[in-house]
């Protein structure tokens, strides 16, 4: 036997071997009901606005809860500058870095303590309390921090406007709408819970004489420097603030706008709450109190409900999660144990579980744009009966249908199938949660900044379901070919997505010599860009960096999960034993821990029989 037979020998046993370990730590993980659920890793500040509401509508947290939550802040601070960042161990943001600071004030730590002093020199550094963002601004307007008026304009009128309308909240993107239609009633009211004196973060201004916000650039400076489009976007916002006195005074039209506002929210719930993530169920909950609902109303409760059940203890302390994935999660699981061939009987268990968390009743948003759409998909959550999405209703399918194929023929499949083509949008991709909803100027406006008010077609979704081959020849990045991915960090995920969805139905097209010939043009450059990017250790890594700066694509510390959609990518068009592929797969094996206890917080699931892969790096999509 050759030296190069007997490696690749070894190398075939050891993959076996961590394959079946890694099946028996996913069958140890199942739940009884045959499902799969883990920590969904987030930024501080949803931990931040936890603290708050519990400040502002009780209970007050005990002494236990505060400890924990206290724990877990602490222990997520960058220790280079004292900062939090959007994501696990990312640089500092300001507005984060202040939802921090100012909840480990609410729990008592002294503002000259270590890492009080720290957190304060970088928000300083950043521009101080006057810098940060949308959502931090109406936490501290609610507890009297700012004043309401220094926030942009969000009137209650605008639920009001058709959907054919530019602006109107179907404009918005699912997670923009959810969480719109609350503030229009708060920035209405504009309640004040003086938990604290209004001096409380005055230390956190650069002059606390002069407490306006600034995350805004002035519009003199907007024109200066030629962005047009967010001129308007402030010189409107400006306008609406001149015309809000009159249309307070409105005597029928802000009544009933309101009264439509609470009316959503309330159509809108089910038992995942409103929206299903924290700031829609947050501003749900502060919008229906201040509308006169009390505490203890079945509405506030049920949300209240909703939220706490995205608590996630452990050791490391207690946090709260921005939503929780058991559809997703649950896919990814079996998607990997049918695909190894060492899915059992418990299969059974987990297609059941997909079959009764499908959503088949509820009419959702999306029929604003498709009027006719029968209801057929699936959401992230255990439930989000509005909001199904694209990207969890495709591989809940695949995973009904790997496992049985007949099952294709099942109402249950077809209904899915006629969902997901019904939300095929018109440049012939698929978005998350929306059809044609690509409305950017959105963003323009002061209320859009940081955040991605739109839900345009994307090429990691539509990669995995793969119908729009001309969308994605369109979407390439135009110098290496590749793909970005808007809900997994990102242009790893992105071009393994598409290349695994064009080696799918290539041969469906071999008669079809204009697409066969696009999906021969899209692949070869790809391919070179993922051996160009591999690590010397074998593996791949990517930062959330790269969604700003495509000179970072494909470049980071290595880590099993970016690897593994590498590999995927390679293995759809090239043999299993072409070095890059070998090199890749000889480091996961070797990265296999020994104990699925994970060294990376809240990724574990506790002792038992198998072994995983810790991952302290954050590689999935967030929500701000």
């Amino acid at each position: 036997m050759s030296e190069k037979s007997g490696n690749t020998t070894s190398l075939q046993k050891s993959v076996l071997s961590a394959v079946q370990l890694a099946a028996d730590y996913a069958h140890h993980a199942m739940k009884p009901d045959g499902h799969w659920l883990t920590e969904l890793r987030a930024t501080v500040g949803f931990t931040a606005g936890y603290i708050c509401l519990r400040n502002m509508l009780g209970p007050p947290l005990s002494e236990q809860e505060a400890g924990k939550m206290l724990q877990w802040i602490q222990s997520q601070q960058n220790a280079s500058d004292g900062s939090w960042g959007l994501l696990p161990d990312r640089p500092g943001d300001v507005s984060t870095t202040t939802e921090g600071y100012f909840a480990l004030k609410l729990l008592g730590v002294p503002v000259e303590s270590k890492s009080m002093r720290r957190a304060r020199s970088f928000i300083l550094s950043q521009g101080g309390l006057g810098k940060v963002g949308v959502f931090t601004q109406l936490e501290l307007a609610l507890m009297g921090i700012i004043d309401w008026n220094e926030m942009a304009q969000v009137p209650a009128e605008l639920i009001l406007l058709p959907a054919s309308a530019p602006i109107s909240i179907y404009a918005f993107s699912y997670w923009s709408r959810v969480t719109a239609v609350p503030i229009m009633i708060l920035r209405h009211h504009r309640p004040v819970y003086r938990i604290v004196p209004v001096d409380f973060l005055d230390e956190l201004y650069i002059d606390p004489n002069d407490k306006h916000l600034h995350f805004t650039p002035p519009l003199s400076t907007l024109w200066r420097d030629g962005e047009k489009g967010r001129f308007c976007g402030s010189l409107a916002d400006k306008a609406l603030g001149i015309l809000e006195p009159m249309l307070r005074r409105v005597p029928v039209a802000r009544p009933y706008a309101l009264s439509c506002c609470v009316r959503y929210i309330l159509d809108h719930l089910d038992a995942g709450g409103y929206g299903a993530f924290w700031n829609s169920n947050f501003a749900a909950v502060m919008a229906l109190h201040v509308e006169g609902f009390s505490t203890q109303h079945p509405a506030i409760q049920h949300l209240l409900t909703a939220i706490n059940t995205c608590l996630w203890e452990d050791d490391y302390g207690i946090r709260m999660q921005v939503t929780i994935g058991p559809v997703w999660d649950t896919a990814l699981m079996a998607l990997g144990l049918l695909e190894t061939g060492l899915a059992d009987s418990r299969m059974d268990l987990t297609t059941q579980w997909f079959k009764s968390r499908q959503i088949l009743e509820t009419q959702g948003d999306y029929r604003v744009r498709n009027h006719k759409l029968v209801p057929g998909g699936w959401p992230f959550q255990y439930c989000n009966s509005h909001y199904p999405d694209t990207d969890d209703t495709l591989v809940a399918l695949l995973t009904i249908i790997m496992h049985n194929p007949s099952d294709v023929t099942s109402q249950s499949c077809i209904r899915a199938i006629d969902w997901l083509l019904g939300m095929q949008c018109y440049d012939g991709g698929w978005a998350c949660f929306d059809l044609n909803n690509d409305h950017r100027y959105l963003n323009l406006f002061p209320f859009g900044q940081g955040n991605q008010f739109y839900d345009p077609s994307v090429p990691d979704i539509t990669g995995r379901i793969l119908e729009g081959i001309l969308f994605l020849e369109s979407a390439q990045e135009p110098v290496a070919g590749i793909w970005g991915s808007r809900w997994h960090i990102n242009y790893l995920n992105g071009t393994s997505s598409v290349l695994c969805g064009l080696m799918s139905v290539r041969s469906i097209f071999e008669g079809d010599l204009e697409i066969k010939e696009a999906i021969n043009r899209m692949f070869t450059r790809p391919l070179s860009w993922l051996k160009s990017t591999q690590n010397a250790d074998g593996g791949w890594g990517e930062d959330v960096g790269s969604y700003s700066d495509a000179q970072k694509a494909g470049r980071g510390v290595s880590t099993p999960t970016q690897t593994a959609w590498g590999v995927m990518g390679l293995l759809a068009h090239l043999p299993p034993t072409d070095s890059a592929v070998v090199r890749a797969v000889e480091y996961l094996v070797r990265t296999q821990t020994g104990s699925p206890v994970s060294e990376a917080v809240g990724v574990g699931i506790g002792a038992g029989p198998g072994a995983t892969w810790t991952q302290k790096e954050y590689d999935g999509g967030y929500m701000r």
